[in-house]
């Protein structure tokens, strides 16, 4: 299979046509526009070519092949300007209430032999070093793939888009086994090496998302989203937005294949929700079925090849998805996961502290379980409706805000629903936020665990009141010693 880079085609066809950068008007047979378009050129939009540009959008454009925000005129193919630019090189394009901009599927160029995804793509930050950002306040965009961040194999850049305002962004390439390209993600964010990539959904009614048809490049499979492959990756859902992927399909990766790889996804705010097949963080992948990359792919948690993923839901946001949690996953916050978790990485519930709530069964084999506890009524809880099975797990007991338990206060830390089984196997614990000598016991039964305390516990002076204790007693010695020797 060959992977193949569009743009650097495109360029060289318009250095051909003798085009270098942008803000030209009609040169041969290639049309420049300015709506909303730094140049435009065989089906092509580029915006922030050698330097700083913005264009807004309030009214249909395109389709187009390719819309690139950020393009660097010392690329192959391109007659870089005299002088050469020095300063940033960046593309801004804000797509308003009313304005709609749409890709077209380009034939030829995703399916085999030849593989190109970027030439059906809108990329954020095309050159190395370069920045891309879309804002889409009320509009919509169509496209095959959203690359945010430089694809894989490029040199390193940023990559930022922002939906809200009811604003909506459809990415309508099928990831399954029908669709051009098995296996590879219609949205991805911080996927080259070294590249960062943002995307920010907020509000009621902005979505992003992948689950909808589009003629021959869509199934009712859906499509993938990568974050922070080889990069740094966030996708942040709040105030009410919305990512929309297949509940069949949509896998959600969280780092899954380089270990320089970082990923933030972050569910908050009521109404905000993430629907995916799976979501995995800080995991490898295990061989797809059949040797089919279209399948859903299953993650190997005895597998080095990953980063680290993070995965925060909180205040009422929601996560309709199974997510499964590597060595390099974390998952924490007193949201809902409406769907099973597997992990063999961190789970925190709480947001300092709270109650996490797993629509599903709860399945931690080692890693670690965080308890935060700031008082005898507030403190973390994970509340499961399936079954929750517990082997060889390091449960850690973070007593937090100088409190302290006396001797017979519980805290019921795990809960599952009426009927289920709470199994409990080689767990250890620890705790800190107190002092040495604190006595306790952890119970399984009844349907929960149950941290007791035997003995009262001596907080932990915090770093300040620790200051000014010391402080303190560094006075009263010197008065002291001030004191023997007028004596």
């Amino acid at each position: 299979m060959t992977i193949t880079n569009r743009f650097l085609r495109r360029a060289a066809m318009l250095a051909a046509a003798g085009l270098a950068t942008g803000f030209a008007s009609t040169v041969g047979a290639v049309v420049v526009v300015t709506d909303p378009c730094t140049v435009a050129a065989f089906n092509s939009c580029y915006i922030g070519v050698d330097g700083t540009d913005t264009q807004t959008l309030n009214t249909t454009a395109g389709p187009y092949n390719f819309v690139g925000l950020g393009v660097v005129a010392s690329e192959p193919g391109i007659t870089p300007p005299s002088p050469p630019n020095t300063g940033p090189v960046s593309g801004t394009l804000n797509v308003n209430a009313g304005g709609s901009i749409s890709l077209n599927y380009l034939p030829g160029t995703i399916g085999a032999p030849t593989f190109r995804p970027v030439d059906n793509s809108v990329l954020l930050g095309v050159s190395g070093g370069s920045a891309g950002t879309l804002n889409v306040n009320g509009g919509s965009v169509t496209t095959p793939i959203l690359i945010v961040g430089n694809d894989f194999g490029r040199p390193a850049s940023t990559g930022t888009a922002s939906i809200s305002g009811g604003g909506k962004v459809t990415a309508t390439l099928d990831s399954g086994s029908s669709g051009p390209i098995p296996g590879y993600a219609a949205v991805n964010i911080g996927r080259g090496a070294g590249s960062t990539g943002t995307v920010t959904v907020a509000g009621a009614g902005s979505e992003l998302n992948v689950n909808a048809g589009n003629g021959a490049i869509q199934t009712s499979n859906g499509g993938h989203i990568s974050v922070g492959r080889s990069g740094s990756g966030s996708l942040s859902v709040l105030d009410g937005g919305q990512v929309l992927g297949s509940r069949a399909l949509s896998t959600i990766f969280g780092s899954t294949s380089d270990p320089a790889g970082t990923s933030s996804i972050l569910v908050d705010g009521a109404g905000s929700k993430l629907t995916a097949n799976q979501i995995l963080l800080g995991v490898g992948l295990g061989p797809f079925p059949g040797g089919d990359f279209g399948a859903l792919p299953v993650p190997d948690f005895n597998s080095p090849n990953h980063g680290t993923g993070t995965l925060n839901v909180r205040n009422g946001g929601e996560v309709v998805a199974n997510v499964s949690v590597g060595a390099g996953g974390t998952l924490r916050g007193n949201g809902t996961i409406t769907g099973n978790v597997t992990s063999t990485g961190t789970v925190a519930p709480g947001n300092s502290p709270g109650t996490l709530k797993i629509a599903g069964d709860f399945t931690q084999t080692g890693g670690v379980l965080e308890i935060q506890i700031a008082n005898a009524t507030d403190f973390d809880i994970v509340d499961v409706d399936g079954f929750a099975s517990l082997n060889n797990v390091l449960i850690e007991f973070l007593f937090i805000d100088g409190y302290a338990p006396t001797a017979g206060t519980s805290f019921n830390f795990l809960q599952v629903g009426p009927g289920s089984l709470l199994t409990n196997v080689g767990a250890t614990y620890q705790y800190s936020g107190l002092q040495p000598g604190f006595e306790y016991a952890v119970t399984s039964d009844n349907g929960a665990m149950t941290l007791v305390a035997r003995n009262n516990g001596v907080a932990v002076p915090e770093p300040g009141t620790l200051a000014l204790l010391l402080a303190g007693l560094s006075g009263f010695a010197v008065r002291r010693r001030a004191a023997l020797r007028h004596g």
